[in-house]
């Protein structure tokens, strides 16, 4: 097995966590992590996915209470959170950075965009917005998003936008959508292939007075995510962000109904 290597030292302590979960419950680290955040979504829903979770912790509930596999998961939940807000200058990607670090190790050459580069690419874009356009709320679109990096770069400088990403990994799906939901940024998250038009399941983030994430069809999605949803992407070599200006938010960001301005597309590639 390849070395892990994590770029966040509360990383090293989270993976202890999780190894003793597999250990307890007599499974691969992979599929440890699945499980994990397959049941925080679930519990991020407000009770919507119940019947999903019972499913999934059945594997890790075997032995004596506080020695169980689901304890250490429910550690690992407490202990990702604490490290998400152990730094208030920026929002770090814990649960990508022990993805890639050991569970993956960049198979596929499923590598993610470095987090200051993120983070660079961001500045870039929103400082091309003129500054009378600054307050207003926009959607930002990274059709390859991994576990969400580029879109929380911008989310640093502008939270109050709409945040979509698409991915053709569940996990990576997951792991973005906890990542914006722990964070209260409303947004969708798509499972599925930029490249292909395809759509499989799509996640809401942001508090909607019952939980921070649920699933929606496709087709109440509002409509410039569907048009996202249903326009493939072209072929690019890196990390992309779409910056999409809104023309009128008719209600909070909570409901569905959201109209598009179709003035100008702003892509900002990474070669």
């Amino acid at each position: 097995m390849a070395k892990e290597y994590f770029l966040h030292p509360e990383s090293a302590d989270l993976l202890k966590t999780l190894d003793e979960a597999a250990h307890r419950s007599g499974l691969s680290r992979g599929q440890a992590f699945d499980d994990f955040l397959n049941m925080v979504v679930c519990s991020l829903s407000g009770g919507r996915m119940e019947e999903r979770y019972l499913e999934v912790v059945k594997r890790h509930s075997h032995g004596k209470p506080g020695k169980r596999g689901c304890d250490s998961l429910a550690e690992l939940f407490g202990r990702t959170v604490d490290a998400m807000e152990e730094t208030r200058d920026g929002m770090k990607d814990i649960l990508g950075d022990v993805f890639q670090g050991s569970i993956t190790y960049g198979e596929a050459g499923q590598f993610f965009t470095p987090e200051n580069v993120g983070r660079m690419m961001a500045r870039m874009m929103v400082s091309d917005v003129p500054e009378v356009e600054q307050h207003e709320v926009k959607r930002i679109c990274d059709p390859a998003c991994g576990s969400g990096r580029m879109l929380l770069a911008v989310a640093e400088m502008q939270p109050h936008w709409l945040f979509v990403g698409r991915d053709i990994d569940l996990r990576c799906v997951r792991m973005t959508a906890i990542n914006l939901a722990l964070r209260n940024l409303y947004g969708f998250v798509i499972w599925g292939n930029s490249l292909a038009d395809e759509q499989r399941l799509v996640y809401r983030t942001g508090f909607d007075l019952q939980g921070f994430i649920s699933e929606v069809p496709i087709g109440d999605l509002p409509e410039p995510v569907q048009q996202i949803a249903a326009k493939p992407t072209p072929p690019l070599t890196g990390g992309s962000l779409d910056l999409v200006p809104l023309n009128e938010l008719h209600t909070t960001p909570a409901d569905d109904q959201v109209e598009l301005s179709p003035r100008r597309v702003n892509q900002l590639r990474l070669f």
